[in-house]
């Protein structure tokens, strides 16, 4: 049996062969799209709740700045709870900058008190008062503040150095506790 190619049995073969062809290049396409859109919304759980690169800033009605600049920032639904790595914040109010860092920062118990940790340092340059020490909490409302590790207070010309510290009304009234020592230059 002989099977006689002429130019028309030739040219449908060749439309079957370029239609096949775009036929299946047409699905594999369509399928790889299809699973990206799906890879794009899958999340990874050990990524989820967290911000990498923080910058928040705030102004507030009576000319007072808040800027918060974290490497990274954990943010825990269930508790209402923050966690920022490496924080910096700047207070600015009145030309007068307060900056405020640690290696971790916590907001906790609804967002109404924080807690600091490791190599938590509070610096005004124009007051020229310089606090270090490696953990403090307080509440956002009342300005309280309590530094229950050693604690370094630098102000002006004098140094004061306790074994705890207490500070009311923002910073108002402040208490060294333990064995102080103060050191005028």
């Amino acid at each position: 049996m002989y099977f006689t190619l002429n130019s028309k049995s030739f040219f449908f073969i060749l439309i079957l062969i370029i239609l096949s062809v775009l036929i299946i290049n047409f699905l594999n396409r369509n399928q790889k799209q299809t699973s990206q859109v799906q890879n794009i919304n899958v999340i990874d759980p050990s990524k989820e709740d967290k911000t990498i690169g923080v910058n928040i800033e705030q102004n507030q009605s009576n000319g007072e700045k808040i800027k918060i600049v974290a490497d990274q920032m954990i943010e825990n639904q269930s508790d209402n709870s923050i966690k920022l790595i490496n924080p910096t914040t700047k207070i600015i109010k009145n030309d007068d900058v307060t900056q405020i860092s640690s290696n971790y920062a916590y907001i906790i118990n609804d967002f109404k008190q924080f807690r600091l940790n490791q190599n938590v340092s509070i610096q005004n340059k124009k007051k020229r008062f310089l606090l270090k020490t490696q953990e403090l909490s307080g509440k956002f409302n009342s300005g309280d503040m309590v530094a229950p590790l050693p604690v370094r207070i630098k102000i002006q010309n004098s140094t004061i150095q306790g074994t705890s510290l207490s500070m009311e009304k923002y910073g108002e009234y402040i208490k060294v506790f333990g064995k102080a020592k103060l050191i005028i230059n």
